[in-house]
């Protein structure tokens, strides 16, 4: 799934909110603060209510140009990309965003396909509303 959105928010402000929210999904996943320094590299698991558990490691983290992750679980292997740009006055960020699913098997990455196609729209309408949530959190 590919989304190009142009935000009414600096870019700074919308990836420190991305970092800030990785920086307590970290801490309330390992139970100790992220670390000060850049957050490339860092790895931790993961686990959902559901009982899902996974690794997600941090790929990129270059302040205010991109911010990306992947995240292994038993059955699949996900990719996650935010890549900023300010648009020509730097009062809006154009964000591109990026996802990718990969199943370990033939039968998961048929239910996956399956997925994007059902559930596509109702994903992408839902991060738009929550990027665009984020960005008139800063007008405010």
């Amino acid at each position: 799934m590919q989304i190009k959105l142009t935000l009414n928010a600096p870019v700074d402000y919308l990836y420190q909110q991305l970092i800030d929210s990785a920086r307590a999904d970290i801490q309330q996943q390992t139970g100790r603060p992220a670390p000060r320094q850049s957050l490339q590299g860092y790895e931790y698991a993961k686990q959902w209510s559901n009982g899902l558990t996974g690794n997600l490691k941090i790929t990129h983290a270059q302040p205010s140009v991109r911010y990306a992750y992947e995240l292994e679980t038993p059955r699949d292997h996900y990719g996650v990309d935010y890549q900023f740009a300010p648009d020509t006055d730097g009062h809006q960020t154009v964000l591109e965003y990026a996802e990718t699913f990969l199943g370990k098997d033939k039968k998961t990455n048929a239910n996956n396909k399956l997925g994007v196609l059902f559930l596509g729209w109702f994903r992408k309408r839902r991060f738009k509303k929550m990027m665009n949530q984020m960005a008139a959190s800063y007008n405010q």
